[in-house]
Formats: C-alpha cells, sequence, structure tokens
C-alpha cells in the first residue's frame, strides 16, 4: 500500500530519458523541478507543448505554469471526468439515451442552486460558482443525438428540470424518443473538497494544483477519461479501483488513517520548530526526483496500475489534442498540462503521429527548501537524502527497509 500512496501523490513515473523531475542541490538548498518541453512538427503546423505537474507546490511554481500556459491558444488539462463527463454519443439510439441520462444527471448536479433558464446563463452561473467544472460542463452542451438541452421552468412546488426530447427531438414520443427529464435542485450542491491531496497541501504548507490554476479559462478543454470508464478497465483487467479511489477521497479505514497522519503535521511542526514540514519538503524533492524508486513504486501495483492510469488515459489526452488541432486550423501552439509521470509516455505517443524537434525546454521549482530560513542543517539534509537513497535501492531489490531518520 505504501507504493500506492507514492505513486498516487506524484501522478505517475518518469521513465526513460529525457526526465521530466530532478531535484537540483546547491549551497543554497534545493529545489524539485518539472519541466516543459515545446515541439514543432518537421511537416509544420502548431507547436505543441508537453508541460508536466504535480497536484501539489508551491503558488509561484502555478504562477509560473499558468504563465507558459497562456502563450498557447488551447490547454487540454487532466482530469478524471466524473461520471457522465464525457459529450453522449453512441452507436446507436440505445447507447445514446444511456449516455444522454448520465450526462443529464451529472449537470442538474453541476447546475443545482441556479436559476438560470437556458445553457449561457447556467454556464455563466457555474463559472463564477465553481470554475473548477466549467471546462468539463462547457464539452456537455448537446444530448446524445445532437441537440441542445432545454430548461424548464419551476411551477410551485415543481423543481426546474433539464431536458433532452430523445431520439426524435420531439416533445414526447416512446423507447428512446421519449424525452429524458432530471430534476435540478434549488440548493446548491456540496463541492468536492480535493481529498488527500488538498489535505497534504494543507499540512505542509503547500497549494492544491486544483485551486491555483485556471480552469475556467475558455481556452482549457478536459482531455481525459471518465471514472466510469476507468473503472471498466480496472474490471476488464481483474482489478479493482476502489482503493484508490478511497485513498484520494480520505475514504474506509486506510484512506481515514493517512487523512489523520496528516492532519497531524502541523502540530507536531510546531512541536518541533519548523522541522518537520522541511523535513517533508526533503523527502519529497529526493522522491519524487528518484526515478527508479518511483517506477518501482508504481510496478508494485500491478500491470493495469500503468495501462489504465497512465497508458489510456495518455492516449485519450492526444486524440483530444489531434481533434482540437483538426477542428482550428487557424492554432498556432497547443499545450498538454498532465501530472508529469504521463509526460514520457505523451511524448512518445507525439512521436508516432509525426516527426517533432524539440525547439523549447523549461524547468520550473515547484517544491523549495532554503537552507538560510530552515532549521534544518546541511548534515541533517545530506544524511535524509541519502536515507531516501537507501530506500530506493531496497526498494528495487525488495530488501527491508531502515527506519526513516529522526527529524
Amino acid at each position: 500500500m505504501h507504493g500506492l500512496i507514492l505513486a498516487t501523490i506524484i501522478a505517475g513515473a518518469p521513465a526513460a530519458e529525457p526526465n521530466w523531475l530532478r531535484p537540483v542541490w546547491d549551497d543554497a538548498g534545493g529545489r524539485l523541478e518539472i519541466a516543459a518541453r515545446a515541439y514543432e512538427p518537421v511537416a509544420g503546423g502548431p507547436r505543441v507543448w508537453l508541460v508536466g505537474v504535480i497536484h501539489v507546490g508551491e503558488p509561484g511554481y502555478y504562477e509560473a505554469v499558468e504563465a507558459l500556459l497562456s502563450e498557447s491558444d488551447v490547454v487540454v488539462f487532466e482530469s478524471v471526468l466524473p461520471a457522465g463527463g464525457i459529450p453522449p454519443g453512441g452507436a446507436d439510439d440505445a447507447e445514446r439515451a444511456e449516455q444522454t441520462a448520465a450526462t443529464a444527471k451529472l449537470l442538474a448536479h453541476m447546475l443545482a442552486g441556479s436559476t438560470a433558464s437556458d445553457w449561457n446563463a447556467a454556464m455563466h452561473a457555474l463559472a463564477e460558482r465553481e470554475p473548477r467544472m466549467i471546462g468539463i460542463a462547457r464539452t456537455l452542451h448537446r444530448d446524445g443525438w445532437g441537440c441542445p438541452w432545454t430548461f424548464t421552468r419551476a411551477r410551485g412546488n415543481t423543481p426546474r428540470q433539464l431536458l433532452s426530447y430523445g431520439s426524435d427531438g420531439m416533445l414526447g414520443g416512446d423507447e428512446y424518443a421519449a424525452d429524458i427529464l432530471v430534476d435540478i435542485s434549488s440548493e446548491p450542491a456540496e463541492v468536492a473538497g480535493g481529498g488527500l491531496q488538498r489535505t497534504m497541501a494543507e499540512s505542509l504548507g503547500l497549494t492544491f494544483q486544483l485551486d491555483r490554476l485556471p480552469y475556467g479559462d475558455s481556452s482549457w478543454v478536459p482531455g481525459d477519461m471518465s471514472i466510469d470508464e476507468i473503472s471498466a478497465a480496472f474490471e476488464e483487467r481483474g482489478e479493482r479501483i476502489e482503493d484508490l479511489t478511497d485513498l484520494l477521497e480520505e475514504k474506509g479505514l486506510f484512506g481515514g488513517l493517512v487523512r489523520g497522519i496528516f492532519g497531524l503535521i502541523p502540530t507536531l511542526d510546531a512541536m518541533f520548530g519548523g522541522r518537520v514540514v522541511d523535513t517533508m519538503h526533503v523527502l519529497l524533492i529526493e522522491m519524487l526526483g528518484n526515478e527508479s524508486a518511483i517506477d518501482v513504486a508504481l510496478s508494485m501495483q500491478g500491470p493495469a496500475f500503468k495501462e489504465v492510469l497512465l497508458d489510456l488515459r495518455n492516449k485519450r489526452a492526444m486524440d483530444v489534442m489531434a481533434a482540437k488541432i483538426t477542428d482550428e486550423q487557424t492554432m498556432n501552439s497547443i499545450a498538454v498540462l498532465y501530472g508529469a509521470g504521463h509526460l514520457s509516455g505523451l511524448a512518445e505517443l507525439l512521436a508516432q503521429r509525426s516527426e517533432y524537434e524539440v525547439v523549447d525546454e523549461r524547468w520550473l521549482p515547484a517544491i523549495t527548501l532554503e537552507l538560510e530560513h530552515s532549521p534544518l542543517t546541511r548534515s541533517e539534509v545530506d544524511m535524509l537524502r541519502g536515507w531516501v537513497g537507501v530506500v530506493g535501492r531496497q526498494l528495487g531489490t525488495g530488501t527491508a527497509r531502515e527506519p526513516a531518520p529522526e527529524p
């Protein structure tokens, strides 16, 4: 399970060269740097930025990421979509009806509490209330038959409804031509708290990625799979996704335990004069930059973990990117923003689609430690770094691990 925690926190693992994460140490301290690389097709076409990111970092890091992404016309971002989050469609009316019903249910949840009577007003209200979801909602503007949604008016105690007219596009009908209606609650829906990653960020004096980047920007589009698709892919491989989702959402015994541990960090840090948080920063800088240890942590979860959470999602991101390039002929640059562990695979898929050359590379510091302002001494930092190296080697050989040094 410890490998699951590590793999979850970093959202994948860096693989072959060129690497996408690296620890950098000098006389002033250390930092974890994450790469962004620009590729241009030899045959001509828009520049493609592959931008690595981690879920927790310092505010200045996300400001630098946002500034870099502002150079691109479109940003395809990583975000596992909720059930119904893929634009509805299907090979026949049965699939279209099923997917339309799922999307209508999701939209009704997103729009709960809004009094908007049409799609544009609903999107405006959602952007103000929950900007992180607007990029997903914008892609769901039509039902499975390509028709726009209808909003009914509330009458008395009857709630407003989101309406699809079904396969015939007309009111009423039978079977797949029947209307699909979902109630829109007058009470705002509860906003998700961010789970383990937000708890970790708050405990370590860092920032949660979803709180800092402009997901409400109209040029940002989701390029990920839905949770239903991921769950089905795990089931096809004889695995279950519940352990991962429970951990991320801090559910179950293990999820609650991890949350409790992170929740203790601020208290312990105050008791030890800031040494606990700085110790964790050193460990993160070293562990996330240790490719061999992270590869082992990923492999410990079995082949399904990599195939589903990395390979299949990488393919979806590239498919969305290619579709946007096709749709927007005047595009000069497009960026793919994904967990740093995905970037090696994304670069390989990009190379399979056309011949590209790297034309720009930038390294952005995500987590830092300044020795001048830290209660840790240089010798203590070196000891911690050495211990991470030992752990990495022991993970690789399967031998017993040494206890962590005291902060």
